[in-house]
Protein backbone atom coordinates (compact mmCIF):
# COMPACT_ATOMS: atom_id res chain seq x y z
CA UNK A 1 0.00 0.00 0.00
CA UNK A 2 1.67 3.27 -0.88
CA UNK A 3 2.23 6.07 1.87
CA UNK A 4 -0.50 8.60 2.41
CA UNK A 5 -0.15 12.06 1.82
CA UNK A 6 0.14 12.90 5.65
CA UNK A 7 3.42 10.24 5.51
CA UNK A 8 4.68 12.03 2.80
CA UNK A 9 4.19 15.21 3.51
CA UNK A 10 5.89 14.40 7.14
CA UNK A 11 9.05 12.72 4.75
CA UNK A 12 9.28 15.64 3.08
CA UNK A 13 9.53 18.28 5.85
CA UNK A 14 12.48 15.38 7.42
CA UNK A 15 14.10 15.65 3.77
CA UNK A 16 14.46 19.09 3.60
CA UNK A 17 14.84 19.76 7.67
CA UNK A 18 18.03 17.39 6.90
CA UNK A 19 19.14 19.35 4.33
CA UNK A 20 18.96 22.65 5.56
CA UNK A 21 20.30 20.92 9.04
CA UNK A 22 24.04 21.24 7.12
CA UNK A 23 23.36 24.45 5.29
CA UNK A 24 25.90 26.03 7.60
CA UNK A 25 28.66 23.80 6.76
CA UNK A 26 27.54 23.70 2.52
CA UNK A 27 28.37 27.29 2.65
CA UNK A 28 31.15 27.97 4.82
CA UNK A 29 33.22 24.52 4.77
CA UNK A 30 34.34 25.42 0.98
CA UNK A 31 35.20 29.12 1.60
CA UNK A 32 37.78 29.92 -0.68
CA UNK A 33 39.26 33.44 -0.91
CA UNK A 34 41.49 33.95 -3.46
CA UNK A 35 44.40 36.89 -3.38
CA UNK A 36 46.66 38.40 -5.95
CA UNK A 37 49.88 40.18 -5.96
CA UNK A 38 50.66 42.85 -7.83
CA UNK A 39 54.30 44.33 -7.99
CA UNK A 40 54.56 48.15 -7.89
CA UNK A 41 56.94 51.07 -7.16
CA UNK A 42 56.20 54.20 -5.40
CA UNK A 43 55.85 56.54 -8.10
CA UNK A 44 52.91 54.50 -9.48
CA UNK A 45 49.41 54.85 -9.17
CA UNK A 46 48.72 54.53 -5.56
CA UNK A 47 44.88 53.04 -6.26
CA UNK A 48 46.31 49.23 -5.59
CA UNK A 49 48.56 50.24 -2.69
CA UNK A 50 45.39 51.76 -0.65
CA UNK A 51 43.38 48.90 -1.82
CA UNK A 52 45.91 46.42 -0.10
CA UNK A 53 47.53 48.35 2.85
CA UNK A 54 45.56 48.95 5.74
CA UNK A 55 47.34 52.24 6.58
CA UNK A 56 46.40 53.65 3.31
CA UNK A 57 42.74 55.29 2.56
CA UNK A 58 42.20 55.65 -1.02
CA UNK A 59 39.86 58.93 -0.64
CA UNK A 60 39.37 59.37 -4.42
CA UNK A 61 37.33 56.05 -4.13
CA UNK A 62 35.60 57.32 -0.62
CA UNK A 63 34.74 60.58 -2.69
CA UNK A 64 33.62 59.03 -6.63
CA UNK A 65 29.89 58.89 -5.23
CA UNK A 66 29.86 62.56 -3.39
CA UNK A 67 28.99 65.49 -5.28
CA UNK A 68 31.92 68.08 -6.36
CA UNK A 69 30.67 70.79 -4.44
CA UNK A 70 31.22 68.79 -1.13
CA UNK A 71 34.69 67.32 -1.96
CA UNK A 72 36.01 70.98 -1.17
CA UNK A 73 37.12 70.47 1.80
CA UNK A 74 39.67 67.97 0.64
CA UNK A 75 40.59 69.96 -2.19
CA UNK A 76 41.42 72.59 -0.03
CA UNK A 77 42.89 70.95 2.78
CA UNK A 78 44.95 68.77 0.20
CA UNK A 79 46.08 72.56 -1.92
CA UNK A 80 46.59 74.59 1.05
CA UNK A 81 47.90 71.92 3.95
CA UNK A 82 44.60 72.16 5.93
CA UNK A 83 40.85 72.84 6.16
CA UNK A 84 39.24 74.40 9.07
CA UNK A 85 35.61 74.96 9.33
CA UNK A 86 32.17 73.06 8.60
CA UNK A 87 31.80 69.85 6.84
CA UNK A 88 28.42 69.14 5.49
CA UNK A 89 26.82 65.56 6.57
CA UNK A 90 27.51 64.80 3.13
CA UNK A 91 31.45 65.17 3.22
CA UNK A 92 31.53 64.18 6.91
CA UNK A 93 29.48 60.71 5.80
CA UNK A 94 32.75 60.09 3.27
CA UNK A 95 35.29 61.06 5.34
CA UNK A 96 34.43 61.01 8.69
CA UNK A 97 35.81 57.78 9.63
CA UNK A 98 39.22 57.94 7.68
CA UNK A 99 41.61 57.14 10.92
CA UNK A 100 44.74 56.05 8.64
CA UNK A 101 47.94 57.80 8.69
CA UNK A 102 48.21 58.46 4.91
CA UNK A 103 45.63 58.35 2.05
CA UNK A 104 46.35 58.39 -1.59
CA UNK A 105 44.44 61.41 -3.39
CA UNK A 106 44.35 62.60 -6.64
CA UNK A 107 47.80 60.40 -7.66
CA UNK A 108 49.76 61.35 -4.40
CA UNK A 109 50.17 60.34 -1.15
CA UNK A 110 48.99 63.10 2.06
CA UNK A 111 49.60 62.34 5.51
CA UNK A 112 46.52 62.54 7.01
CA UNK A 113 44.69 63.88 10.33
CA UNK A 114 40.86 64.66 10.95
CA UNK A 115 39.32 66.09 14.27
CA UNK A 116 36.16 67.16 15.39
CA UNK A 117 34.98 69.19 17.81
CA UNK A 118 31.56 69.14 19.29
CA UNK A 119 29.42 69.17 16.47
CA UNK A 120 31.12 66.52 13.87
CA UNK A 121 30.66 68.57 11.60
CA UNK A 122 33.08 71.51 12.70
CA UNK A 123 36.46 70.20 11.65
CA UNK A 124 40.14 70.04 10.87
CA UNK A 125 41.60 68.13 8.02
CA UNK A 126 45.32 68.42 7.73
CA UNK A 127 47.07 66.88 4.37
CA UNK A 128 50.92 66.98 4.44
CA UNK A 129 51.96 65.90 0.81
CA UNK A 130 54.84 63.09 1.50
CA UNK A 131 57.06 61.09 -0.76
CA UNK A 132 55.59 57.98 -1.95
CA UNK A 133 58.87 56.32 -0.58
CA UNK A 134 58.38 57.40 2.74
CA UNK A 135 54.95 55.94 2.46
CA UNK A 136 56.30 52.52 1.28
CA UNK A 137 59.08 52.64 3.86
CA UNK A 138 56.34 53.38 6.57
CA UNK A 139 54.18 50.77 5.48
CA UNK A 140 55.24 47.78 3.81
CA UNK A 141 55.93 45.15 6.19
CA UNK A 142 59.05 42.40 5.23
CA UNK A 143 57.55 39.16 2.92
CA UNK A 144 60.01 36.57 4.88
CA UNK A 145 58.20 37.61 8.00
CA UNK A 146 54.75 37.04 7.01
CA UNK A 147 52.60 34.07 6.50
CA UNK A 148 53.29 31.26 3.56
CA UNK A 149 50.03 32.22 1.99
CA UNK A 150 51.67 35.92 1.29
CA UNK A 151 54.71 34.39 -0.40
CA UNK A 152 53.10 31.99 -2.42
CA UNK A 153 50.94 35.04 -3.60
CA UNK A 154 54.32 36.76 -4.29
CA UNK A 155 55.83 34.21 -6.15
CA UNK A 156 52.92 32.76 -8.11
CA UNK A 157 50.62 36.03 -8.28
CA UNK A 158 47.79 34.50 -6.66
CA UNK A 159 46.66 32.34 -3.37
CA UNK A 160 43.99 30.98 -2.31
CA UNK A 161 43.98 31.00 1.16
CA UNK A 162 41.40 32.22 3.94
CA UNK A 163 43.84 32.91 6.40
CA UNK A 164 45.79 35.67 4.23
CA UNK A 165 46.26 38.92 5.18
CA UNK A 166 45.90 42.21 2.47
CA UNK A 167 48.87 44.39 2.97
CA UNK A 168 51.73 45.97 0.85
CA UNK A 169 55.21 43.76 1.29
CA UNK A 170 58.65 43.89 0.61
CA UNK A 171 60.40 41.44 -1.20
CA UNK A 172 64.00 41.04 -2.40
CA UNK A 173 64.11 45.19 -2.80
CA UNK A 174 60.49 45.29 -4.74
CA UNK A 175 57.06 45.45 -3.27
CA UNK A 176 53.83 43.61 -3.77
CA UNK A 177 50.21 44.81 -3.02
CA UNK A 178 48.66 41.41 -1.78
CA UNK A 179 44.73 42.39 -1.81
CA UNK A 180 41.72 39.51 -2.58
CA UNK A 181 41.11 39.21 -5.78
CA UNK A 182 37.17 40.26 -5.97
CA UNK A 183 35.52 41.98 -2.93
CA UNK A 184 32.12 40.95 -3.78
CA UNK A 185 32.90 37.34 -4.00
CA UNK A 186 34.38 37.52 -0.72
CA UNK A 187 31.06 39.26 0.28
CA UNK A 188 28.91 36.27 -1.46
CA UNK A 189 30.96 33.81 0.65
CA UNK A 190 30.28 35.71 3.37
CA UNK A 191 26.71 36.85 2.84
CA UNK A 192 26.34 32.77 1.96
CA UNK A 193 27.96 31.41 5.68
CA UNK A 194 25.50 34.19 7.33
CA UNK A 195 22.12 32.67 5.48
CA UNK A 196 23.56 29.29 6.38
CA UNK A 197 24.27 29.98 9.96
CA UNK A 198 20.53 31.45 10.16
CA UNK A 199 19.62 28.12 8.05
CA UNK A 200 21.26 25.53 10.19
CA UNK A 201 18.99 25.80 13.45
CA UNK A 202 15.83 26.40 11.24
CA UNK A 203 16.41 22.73 9.26
CA UNK A 204 17.28 21.26 13.10
CA UNK A 205 13.92 22.85 14.26
CA UNK A 206 12.29 20.99 11.16
CA UNK A 207 14.01 17.71 11.22
CA UNK A 208 12.24 17.58 15.02
CA UNK A 209 8.80 18.03 14.11
CA UNK A 210 9.43 15.51 11.46
CA UNK A 211 10.55 12.94 13.69
CA UNK A 212 8.41 14.12 15.94
CA UNK A 213 5.39 13.49 13.97
CA UNK A 214 6.64 10.23 12.37
CA UNK A 215 6.83 8.86 15.73
CA UNK A 216 3.03 9.19 16.62
CA UNK A 217 2.15 8.88 12.88
CA UNK A 218 3.52 5.21 13.06
CA UNK A 219 2.12 4.99 16.91
CA UNK A 220 -0.91 5.69 15.85
CA UNK A 221 -1.54 5.29 11.75
CA UNK A 222 -5.49 5.61 11.64
CA UNK A 223 -5.84 8.58 14.67
CA UNK A 224 -8.31 10.82 13.34
CA UNK A 225 -6.42 13.84 14.82
CA UNK A 226 -2.54 13.25 15.30
CA UNK A 227 -2.07 16.41 17.21
CA UNK A 228 -3.08 17.20 20.25
CA UNK A 229 -1.44 20.32 22.22
CA UNK A 230 0.47 18.39 24.97
CA UNK A 231 1.57 16.08 21.93
CA UNK A 232 2.59 18.89 19.65
CA UNK A 233 4.46 20.23 22.87
CA UNK A 234 6.61 17.25 22.85
CA UNK A 235 7.38 17.45 19.52
CA UNK A 236 8.60 20.83 19.67
CA UNK A 237 10.59 20.32 22.76
CA UNK A 238 12.41 17.53 20.52
CA UNK A 239 14.35 20.21 18.67
CA UNK A 240 16.24 20.75 22.39
CA UNK A 241 17.49 17.06 21.96
CA UNK A 242 18.04 17.23 18.35
CA UNK A 243 19.82 20.55 18.03
CA UNK A 244 22.35 19.40 20.96
CA UNK A 245 23.10 16.51 19.04
CA UNK A 246 23.37 18.24 16.20
CA UNK A 247 26.27 20.69 17.40
CA UNK A 248 27.98 18.33 19.50
CA UNK A 249 28.53 16.09 16.16
CA UNK A 250 28.89 18.43 13.74
CA UNK A 251 30.23 21.72 15.12
CA UNK A 252 32.88 23.00 17.25
CA UNK A 253 33.88 26.44 18.70
CA UNK A 254 32.53 28.02 21.94
CA UNK A 255 30.26 26.60 24.12
CA UNK A 256 27.39 29.41 23.22
CA UNK A 257 26.65 27.42 20.20
CA UNK A 258 25.10 24.78 22.41
CA UNK A 259 22.53 27.28 23.84
CA UNK A 260 22.18 29.50 20.95
CA UNK A 261 21.57 26.63 18.39
CA UNK A 262 19.09 24.63 20.14
CA UNK A 263 17.07 27.84 21.61
CA UNK A 264 16.63 29.25 17.72
CA UNK A 265 15.80 25.80 16.78
CA UNK A 266 13.20 24.93 19.69
CA UNK A 267 11.36 28.53 18.71
CA UNK A 268 11.21 27.48 14.85
CA UNK A 269 9.75 23.85 16.17
CA UNK A 270 7.22 25.52 18.20
CA UNK A 271 5.69 26.41 15.70
CA UNK A 272 3.52 23.12 15.09
CA UNK A 273 1.92 23.68 18.78
CA UNK A 274 1.02 27.39 17.21
CA UNK A 275 -0.66 25.34 15.09
CA UNK A 276 -2.53 23.08 17.18
CA UNK A 277 -3.70 26.04 19.25
CA UNK A 278 -4.89 28.22 16.27
CA UNK A 279 -6.66 24.74 14.82
CA UNK A 280 -8.76 24.84 18.09
CA UNK A 281 -9.38 28.40 18.36
CA UNK A 282 -7.68 28.76 22.28
CA UNK A 283 -6.18 32.58 20.95
CA UNK A 284 -5.32 33.35 24.61
CA UNK A 285 -3.05 30.14 24.93
CA UNK A 286 -1.60 30.89 21.75
CA UNK A 287 -0.26 34.08 22.76
CA UNK A 288 0.94 33.28 25.96
CA UNK A 289 2.90 30.14 24.48
CA UNK A 290 4.38 32.59 21.88
CA UNK A 291 5.49 35.16 23.82
CA UNK A 292 6.59 32.89 26.69
CA UNK A 293 8.63 30.65 24.53
CA UNK A 294 10.35 34.08 22.41
CA UNK A 295 11.15 35.63 26.18
CA UNK A 296 13.13 32.08 27.47
CA UNK A 297 14.89 31.84 24.23
CA UNK A 298 15.68 35.31 23.70
CA UNK A 299 16.47 35.14 27.83
CA UNK A 300 19.22 31.99 27.10
CA UNK A 301 20.71 33.83 23.83
CA UNK A 302 21.36 36.59 26.31
CA UNK A 303 22.69 34.46 28.84
CA UNK A 304 25.37 33.05 26.43
CA UNK A 305 26.46 35.88 24.68
CA UNK A 306 25.93 38.35 26.87
CA UNK A 307 25.05 42.25 26.16
CA UNK A 308 24.98 41.17 22.34
CA UNK A 309 22.59 38.22 22.92
CA UNK A 310 19.84 41.17 23.76
CA UNK A 311 19.92 42.51 20.40
CA UNK A 312 20.91 38.87 18.53
CA UNK A 313 18.30 36.83 20.77
CA UNK A 314 15.11 38.84 19.82
CA UNK A 315 16.57 38.68 16.17
CA UNK A 316 16.83 34.83 16.50
CA UNK A 317 13.09 34.87 17.85
CA UNK A 318 11.33 36.97 14.81
CA UNK A 319 13.22 34.69 12.61
CA UNK A 320 12.37 31.27 14.27
CA UNK A 321 8.82 32.67 14.63
CA UNK A 322 9.20 33.43 10.32
CA UNK A 323 10.47 30.41 9.74
CA UNK A 324 8.29 28.35 11.87
CA UNK A 325 4.96 28.87 9.70
CA UNK A 326 6.23 25.41 8.07
CA UNK A 327 5.74 24.13 11.88
CA UNK A 328 2.74 26.14 12.25
CA UNK A 329 0.76 24.90 9.07
CA UNK A 330 2.07 21.00 9.64
CA UNK A 331 0.27 21.44 13.35
CA UNK A 332 -2.55 23.52 12.01
CA UNK A 333 -3.04 20.55 9.61
CA UNK A 334 -2.54 17.36 12.19
CA UNK A 335 -5.00 18.75 14.63
CA UNK A 336 -7.87 18.75 11.86
CA UNK A 337 -9.43 15.79 11.10
CA UNK A 338 -7.67 13.38 8.86
CA UNK A 339 -8.61 12.77 5.14
CA UNK A 340 -7.67 9.44 5.45
CA UNK A 341 -7.70 6.89 8.07
CA UNK A 342 -5.34 4.90 7.10
CA UNK A 343 -1.37 5.04 6.74
CA UNK A 344 0.76 3.47 4.62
Amino acid sequence: MPPSTRTLAILALLVVGLGLSFAFHATAGDTQITYEATAVEPGEDPASVADAARNVTDLDERLSDTADRYREPVRTAAATGSFEGSLSPESYTAIGDVETPYVAYDGSYYEWSLSTRGDTTNATIEMRETAPETVFDAVARPAAAASPGVRTAIDEETATNGTLRSGLYRQDGAYYAVAVESEAAVFAQVAGAAVGFVLTPVGRGYAAVALGLLAYRYREPTRDRLLTPRRAAAVAALALPVALVGTALFESGSLSRFVTGPASATVVAAGVLAGVLAAQRRWALLAGTTVGIGLLATAAIAGALGVVGLIFGPLAVLIGIVTGAVPFGYGYWFARPAPEVSAG
